[in-house]
């Protein structure tokens, strides 16, 4: 049992020790990047030499270089641990020389790649097998062919927070392929590891993006990749294929054709000037790219015609040149030669071609095709019975990447797919099942494609049981590299016309049926009815503040005082007098000209909404006019705000007792300026209600007063009704001016 114990204490001591060394590698490497000198800072607290200091000294000192060596909190206690005597002392010459006592003979000139500790840079683990080093060579080679941005500065962001300068932990390592689209089996990606890992738990990933960029160097440098990035086919030697990504076997099945990585599934060696227009059609509808605007920079004059340099720079800028070949590129540049010079690329003829559809005279088809287009033919304004089919029925059927060439497909599968869609489909009339929801429940992003489990999922659910084979056999029909493609299984299973609205044919022209006005029945309009609109026309001129006087009179261009009545409908809409059709036809059958039938006589509509502001007092002669106001203290600003006879006089009443205290004397600017932070001259009810209060004003004011104030002076802001304390000051000042205050005698 002894013996236990001690082994147990001395795990747990190799345990400490390795975390001890791995905290001292970091401060050595800190030492030699910045050449500053930890161990004097620590003898100059110790005069008598002794080889001792305090805990405190020793942290604080640390302390100083923790940041810039990378040290952790945890790190620091266990250096100062593990160098600390039973007195509590801390033995630093100990400390120093296992920091400072190693001369590794640094030079300044030697160059300093990554900065790792002590360290070397270009650490690598040995592989003796050589299976794995070819297997990590082609690994690598197919990471540089998949790798188009540089993966450096994905790295360096992380030890901007770590300060691990050169290493990175295993988690984020993957993080960064994973993002960077870079597929990896787990088999490979253990690969990497035993080859980069350091320390037991980071990845020295200076020399692994130095061995991706050594190998793009070397294929540049020899010639032996195409545009697309690919390997060319005259490949000196052979290399053997290796596939990093593979669909997962769901339920023992598996994909019996390999995934193409073409943008279109066809092999590089059998695509012709066809096959090649097709594929740049299909990447041109998938992406929605407008061709013309890649190729017609290249011809400022206009001539329809560009280099053949400029031709394959358009066709990099628009995507396409990452799908297509040297070989292919001179297939096309051979279809849209310019046959005057042989040096330049018609490049209208290309764009025609792949934008409308509209073949060139190099290729013969059928009359047909004059109607089909990728997104619309041209000049359809002067066509108007043709019926434009988009995309073309080429582009439909064209097979998505991964998927299995049923017709070439092994005859008993066939077969056997065939019983299981015929059993699908009885199970579907029989049970009147409808399938779609459940396929879109799983399919998120509205792709089309959901996973082969899922799709076996759902096959249970509605009782749909297949055996292996069979399930298998469906998979492979439908299956590509997004998964199952669920949305042309449902087309060929159960197209559900049931559940889709039917388009309704072209219907014949009807007559349009006659207009409300046009049924009202003519019946004289009563004299309560006549005033009714009056008053509904007067309601919203005083509410709204409106002069009709203006929007009328701009329709009376020679001023005689007659309108047309349509003219005076659409006036009155402009001036936000919200009418009825009928009851705008009573008002201008009112004010009906005698001379004219169809005009108005506006200028009497106006004086009859105008002895709702002011009164005509013509007892004095006809010569003399005297306007008497009717309407005291009016707020235009919303509809709320409006006050009757009654309301009026008691905030007159209320507003010639606050008058004995104006602003002068009462000092209430200074009080609403402080509530008014916005400085747009309006408080809230209850600050106006604070603000007479503190100056003790609120006394003079009943709460029907108070109310009566508040509507007289609110103003809208926004959902809320504010007080204009500014309107409501001058008017105290005014009223306090010409001595019409309220004196309790």
């Amino acid at each position: 049992m002894h013996s236990t114990k001690i082994k147990e204490g001395d795990e747990r001591e190799e345990m400490e020790l390795n975390q001890i060394w791995r905290a001292c590698r970091k401060i050595q490497g800190a030492i030699f990047r910045h050449n500053f000198d930890i161990c004097a800072d620590i003898q100059m607290h110790d005069p008598d030499c002794t080889g001792f200091v305090s805990e405190s000294i020793f942290t604080s000192v640390l302390g100083k270089y923790r940041k810039v060596s990378g040290l952790s909190e945890f790190e620091l206690r266990d250096v100062t641990d593990y160098f600390q005597i039973r007195d509590g002392r801390i033995a630093y010459r100990q400390f120093c020389k296992v920091v400072c006592g190693e001369n590794l003979q640094k030079s300044a000139d030697k160059e300093l790649a990554s900065g790792l500790e002590w360290n070397d840079p270009w650490h690598l683990n040995v592989l003796p097998q050589p299976e794995e080093r070819r297997k990590l060579c082609l690994i690598l080679l197919k990471i540089a062919q998949e790798t188009h941005l540089p993966l450096m500065p994905y790295f360096q962001d992380y030890e901007l927070v770590a300060q691990n300068v050169g290493v990175v932990t295993v988690s984020h390592f993957s993080r960064v392929l994973h993002f960077m689209k870079i597929p990896l089996s787990e088999s490979d990606f253990l690969l990497l590891l035993k080859r980069y890992m350091k320390d037991g738990y980071m990845v020295n990933y200076v020399a692994f993006l130095k061995h991706i960029d050594n190998i793009i160097d070397y294929l540049r440098c020899h010639n032996l990749l195409d545009n697309s990035g690919d390997v060319i086919q005259n490949f000196p030697g052979r290399l053997v294929d290796l596939e990093l990504s593979q669909l997962p076997p769901i339920n023992g099945c598996q994909l019996l054709q390999p995934i193409f990585p073409d943008a279109c599934n066809h092999p590089h060696l059998n695509r012709g000037q066809c096959d090649i227009v097709h594929c740049i059609q299909n990447y041109i509808y998938k992406n929605r790219v407008r061709t013309c605007e890649f190729l017609e920079k290249f011809d400022p004059l206009n001539v329809g015609s560009i280099t053949k340099n400029q031709f394959e720079r358009g066709l990099s800028n628009m995507g396409v040149g990452k799908h297509i070949s040297q070989r292919e590129l001179a297939l096309l540049i051979d279809r849209y030669m310019d046959p005057l010079d042989t040096n330049r690329i018609r490049w209208r003829n290309f764009v025609d071609e792949i934008d409308t559809g509209k073949p060139s005279t190099i290729i013969v088809v059928p009359p047909l095709l004059s109607c089909l287009a990728v997104f619309t033919i041209k000049n359809l304004d002067k066509m108007p019975q043709c019926v434009v089919e988009s995309p073309l029925q080429h582009i439909k059927e064209l097979p998505r990447p991964g998927t299995l060439d049923w017709q070439a497909a092994p005859q008993d599968v066939r077969e056997m797919c065939e019983e299981a869609m015929s059993k699908i489909r009885l199970r579907i009339r029989n049970r009147r099942l409808y399938l779609h929801p459940f396929f879109r429940n799983y399919d998120k992003l509205h792709s089309g494609h959901v996973n082969c489990h899922q799709a076996n999922q759902i096959f249970r659910i509605n009782g749909i049981l297949l055996s292996n084979r069979e399930l298998d056999s469906v998979l492979h029909r439908y299956g590509n590299e997004l998964g199952f493609y669920y949305t042309k299984f449902l087309d060929d299973v159960d197209p559900a016309e049931y559940a889709m609205p039917n388009m309704v044919g072209k219907q014949p022209l009807q007559e349009c049926p006659a207009f409300a006005r046009d049924k009202v029945d003519e019946r004289p309009d009563s004299e309560e009815h006549i005033i009714g609109i009056l008053t509904s026309a007067k309601r919203q001129a005083v509410t709204k503040g409106i002069s009709c006087i203006d929007f009328l009179a701009d329709y009376d261009r020679h001023r005689e005082g007659e309108i047309l009545e349509s003219d005076f409908k659409r006036a009155l809409d402009n001036s936000m007098i919200i009418l009825k059709e009928e009851d705008a036809t009573t008002l201008a059958n009112i004010f009906r000209s005698p001379k004219r039938a169809a005009c108005v006589r506006y200028r009497e509509f106006c004086k009859a909404l105008d002895e709702i502001f002011i009164q005509v007092d013509t007892n004095m002669g006809d010569n003399v006019v005297t306007a008497v106001p009717l309407l005291h203290l009016p707020n235009l600003d919303c509809v709320d705000c409006f006050l009757n006879f009654d309301e009026r006089t008691l905030c007159s009443q209320a507003l010639m007792k606050l008058a004995r205290r104006p602003d002068e004397i009462s000092n209430l600017s200074q009080i609403f300026k402080d509530f008014d932070r916005q400085k747009c001259g309006s408080v809230t009810k209850n600050q106006f209600l604070r603000a007479i209060t503190l100056r003790e004003m609120h006394n003079m004011l009943s709460s029907r007063e108070l109310e009566a104030i508040n509507k007289c002076f609110g103003v809208k802001r926004g959902l809320c009704l504010e007080i204009n304390y500014r309107e409501f000051l001058n008017i105290l000042d005014v009223l306090f001016a010409t001595g019409q205050v309220k004196r309790n005698y």
